[in-house]
């Protein structure tokens, strides 16, 4: 499989926040071996002493840092919330007001909505995510995906 850019600059925020350790970075490193060979800059990964190398060849290799986009880190939000480490309002006001995040006005709007429920409603968490549940679909989706090239 050949990764981009992006998919490196993923690799180093999974890497930067303590998601995959450099003893499974090397595994997936090792994982890309084939019968055809290895990408080289695959196989200066697997040469690496530490997280910190595997970082330093990325930015070197890729001009990357391990800032994901910002639709990356929503689906990260969104996902958080899912797994219960994070409430509901504090995924949508992380989503809202932390993320510049380019939504379309109509699924701006929904997250407005679904913000605005908490603090009046006695069910503002469900009715809260009838709102936002297709949008926070769509970005741990697209985190998920993202993610899963390196099977964290």
């Amino acid at each position: 499989m050949k990764f981009s850019s992006i998919d490196y600059n993923i690799l180093s925020y999974v890497l930067k926040n303590n998601f995959m350790s450099y003893r499974l970075a090397i595994d997936w490193a090792y994982r890309q071996y084939t019968d055809q060979g290895i990408d080289p800059f695959i196989e200066k990964i697997s040469q690496a002493g530490d997280v910190s190398e595997i970082r330093e060849l990325i930015s070197n290799e890729h001009q990357v840092y391990g800032e994901p986009s910002n639709e990356f880190l929503a689906g990260e939000t969104a996902k958080a919330y899912a797994q219960n480490q994070l409430s509901l309002h504090i995924a949508i006001s992380r989503i809202l007001y932390d993320l510049d995040l380019s939504l379309p006005e109509e699924e701006r709007q929904e997250l407005y909505i679904a913000e605005d429920y908490f603090g009046w409603h006695d069910d503002a968490e469900n009715k809260s995510f009838e709102h936002v549940k297709p949008l926070f679909n769509k970005y741990s989706t697209a985190y998920e995906n993202a993610i899963a090239k390196f099977s964290v």
